[in-house]
């Protein structure tokens, strides 16, 4: 059975995958804020393993609704507009929870979201140019706000602010 010209598996799979990612998202809203690496093997030794649904779901359901939206296609440049929201995802609910909890965005996670823009704005460049060289324009526009409003927190708050000191 299609569904959007996309086979129903796919969405199981993505569904699936969603749920693995929900509960990875949930490790890492735990590990970012204390500084701890994410990747550790403390991961399989969890005794208190308690699923967080409300992120496993969320996940899961942007996944489907990615797949349902971009389709699958059978060139991977074809692909790349789902393959970019299913990587960037993850990343942008951890800042929503980690913000929305602690009131700070981790600069390791802000690092990490502008070295796959700049992966993506390479593989994009492979066939068309001129999307490579909006996409870098938009990336340093974007840097430049931040780092606009980081110093003005910085000079009339004399605080930390965006995570300079």
């Amino acid at each position: 059975m299609y569904l959007n010209d996309v086979y129903i598996i796919y969405y199981i799979v993505a569904a699936i995958i969603g749920i693995v990612v929900g509960q990875m998202v949930d490790w890492i809203n735990k590990r970012l804020p204390e500084y701890k690496s994410v990747i550790s093997k403390d991961i399989f030794h969890r005794i208190n393993f308690k699923p967080n649904y409300i992120l496993m779901i969320l996940t899961a359901s942007i996944y489907v609704m990615l797949v349902y939206t971009y389709g699958i296609h059978d060139t991977i440049v074809a692909n790349l507009d789902l393959i970019k929201f299913m990587i960037l995802t993850p990343m942008l609910l951890s800042v929503f929870a980690i913000d929305f909890k602690l009131q700070i965005i981790p600069n390791r996670l802000n690092l990490t979201i502008f070295e796959v823009g700049f992966v993506f704005a390479f593989l994009y460049g492979l066939s068309n140019v001129a999307i490579t060289i909006n996409m870098l324009l938009g990336m340093l526009a974007g840097g430049g706000i931040f780092l606009f409003i980081t110093l003005l927190g910085r000079i009339f708050l004399w605080k930390r602010s965006h995570g300079f000191w």
